[in-house]
C-alpha cells in the first residue's frame, strides 16, 4: 500500500471516528432511561426531597396506576397524564432539583456555616441554636399533545390539549367543538416532601452544658417553615421561537387567532408554603428520625414535612393557515412554572447535616436538542455569552460547535490529506461559475 493510500485511510478512519463519537453522544442524550415497577431510591444525603403526589381537581394522585399514559414516577421526576392522552388536561412533567445550603440571600454556603445563630432564654437557662436555610427548585411544565383526526375537505379536525377552543377551523363551519376533544387547563399542584434523616452515629440522647454557660441541645433538627423565595413562569422555548399571537387570524372574517398561553404559580414570592405532616397520606412516610422529644424546643416541630405548591398551566397554540386561509395544523406552545422554595431548619448548635456539594441550579425547560449548550456552559463553568439570544441560544451554541468541528476536520485534512483541499477549492470554483452561467 502506498503512502498516499495510507494517508487516505487514516483520514477516513479519523473522520468516521469523529462522526461516530458525536452520533453516540447524541443518541445517549436522547435515551429515556426510566422504567416502571422499580423500587424508588431517594438521595443518600442527610437532607433530601422527593415528589410524592399530584393534586388535580378534587383528587390526589399518588401512584403510577392512577394516571393514563404516560405514567412515569420517581423521586425527582413525574411525567403523567390525568385523562385522555390526546385531549383534555395536558401531559405534565414535574422535576425537583437537589437541595442547596444557603444564606439569607440564597447564595451557597458550607454546611458548617449557619445562616444565623440564635440564643433563647428560658428561665435560668440560655440555649444556643443554629438556623440553617435550604433551597430547592420545583419545575412544572406541560407537554401538550394533538392529533389530526380527519375533517372536511381542506378543514382538518383535531384532538388536542391546548387552549384553542375548537377542533376545526370555523371559516366554513360554525360551532364549538365538544369539550371532550379539546384542551383543559391543568389547575392543581404538587406535593413534595422535605426530609431530615441523619446518618447513624450522631449523639442524640442527652443535653450537655457548654463551658460558656450555654445549654447545648445535642443532636436535634426540625423544620420551622417554608417560603417561596422566587417564582418564574412563562413559555417553554421551542426551536423556531413560535409563540401565540392574537393577531394571527390568517386574514379570515371569523376569528381564527392563535390560542393564548396561561402559566402561573399561584403563591407569590415571600409567602409561606402550605406544610402537612409526612404521615403517609401522600406516599410512604419518610424514615422515622429518633430524636429525643425532650431535646426539642417543641414536640410539634417535625423533622420531615410535605410541601404543597399550586400551579395553573393551559398550553397555548400557534395556528397555521392553508391555501384557503383555514387552519390546517396547530403548534402547541407549552408553559412552565419554577418555584424556588426556602426551608428554614432549626438545629442544635454544631450539629451538621450533610447535603450535596455545590449541586447544579435548575434552568427553565426548553423543547429542542441542547446538549451542545449544556456541554459548553459546563465547560465554561456557567458562563453563557449567548443567553441574550433567548430562544435562539441553543442554535448559537450548535453553530459554534459545528464551526469548531468543521475547522477540526479541515485541519486534519490539511495534515493527513493536503491534496484534498485544492481539489475541494477547485470544485467550489467550478460550481460557482456554473451557477452564474459562465
Amino acid at each position: 500500500m502506498t503512502a498516499h493510500s495510507n494517508r487516505k485511510l487514516i483520514f477516513a478512519i479519523i473522520l468516521v471516528a469523529i462522526v461516530a463519537a458525536f452520533s453516540v453522544f447524541g443518541a445517549a442524550q436522547l435515551l429515556n432511561l426510566g422504567s416502571q415497577g422499580q423500587t424508588i431510591v431517594t438521595p443518600g444525603w442527610e437532607i433530601y426531597n422527593q415528589i410524592v403526589g399530584i393534586q388535580y381537581g378534587n383528587q390526589v394522585y399518588k401512584s403510577s396506576n392512577q394516571f393514563t399514559s404516560p405514567n412515569f414516577i420517581s423521586a425527582p421526576l413525574w411525567k403523567f397524564d390525568v385523562d385522555n392522552s390526546q385531549n383534555g388536561a395536558p401531559t405534565m412533567e414535574v422535576t425537583v432539583g437537589d437541595i442547596h445550603h444557603v444564606d439569607f440571600t440564597g447564595s451557597d454556603i458550607p454546611n458548617n456555616q449557619p445562616a444565623q445563630t440564635i440564643t433563647v432564654n428560658r428561665g435560668n437557662h440560655t440555649y444556643i441554636l443554629d438556623d440553617h436555610i435550604y433551597l430547592l427548585t420545583l419545575t412544572v411544565r406541560s407537554i401538550a399533545d394533538f392529533q389530526e383526526v380527519g375533517g372536511f375537505a381542506s378543514i382538518p379536525n383535531f384532538n388536542h390539549e391546548t387552549s384553542w377552543p375548537r377542533t376545526y377551523s370555523t371559516a366554513l363551519q360554525k360551532g364549538i367543538a365538544a369539550p371532550a376533544q379539546i384542551g383543559k387547563v391543568f389547575d392543581g399542584g404538587v406535593y413534595l416532601t422535605f426530609v431530615i434523616n441523619p446518618w447513624r452515629g450522631a449523639s442524640i440522647d442527652n443535653s450537655v452544658t457548654s463551658p460558656g454557660g450555654y445549654d447545648l441541645i445535642d443532636g436535634w433538627a426540625g423544620v420551622m417553615n417554608a417560603y417561596v423565595l422566587s417564582v418564574s413562569q412563562g413559555q417553554v422555548a421551542n426551536q423556531w421561537a413560535d409563540s401565540p399571537s392574537p393577531d394571527n387570524n390568517h386574514g379570515l372574517p371569523t376569528p381564527e387567532a392563535d390560542a393564548p398561553l396561561t402559566s402561573k404559580g399561584t403563591i407569590a414570592a415571600g409567602n409561606q408554603v402550605p406544610m402537612f405532616q409526612d404521615d403517609g397520606a401522600f406516599s410512604a412516610p419518610a424514615p422515622t428520625t429518633h430524636f429525643d422529644n425532650s431535646l426539642s424546643p417543641d414536640t410539634r416541630i417535625p423533622s420531615s414535612v410535605a410541601l404543597y405548591l399550586p400551579v395553573q398551566i393551559f398550553p397555548g397554540a400557534k395556528t397555521h393557515g392553508n391555501w384557503l386561509g383555514t387552519v390546517d395544523t396547530l403548534y402547541p406552545c407549552d408553559g412552565y412554572v419554577m418555584y424556588n422554595v426556602r426551608v428554614d431548619v432549626l438545629q442544635s448548635h454544631d450539629f451538621l447535616l450533610q447535603t450535596a456539594y455545590k449541586p447544579p441550579t435548575p434552568t427553565p425547560p426548553v423543547d429542542y436538542y441542547t446538549w451542545a449548550e449544556s456541554w459548553w456552559t459546563s465547560f465554561l463553568h456557567g458562563l453563557d455569552p449567548f443567553a441574550f439570544l433567548g430562544p435562539f441560544e441553543g442554535l448559537a451554541w450548535w453553530l459554534l460547535t459545528g464551526g469548531i468541528i468543521v475547522f477540526a476536520i479541515i485541519v486534519l485534512i490539511a495534515i493527513f490529506a493536503p491534496w484534498v483541499l485544492p481539489r475541494l477549492a477547485g470544485t467550489a470554483r467550478e460550481t460557482v461559475k456554473a451557477a452564474r452561467g459562465k
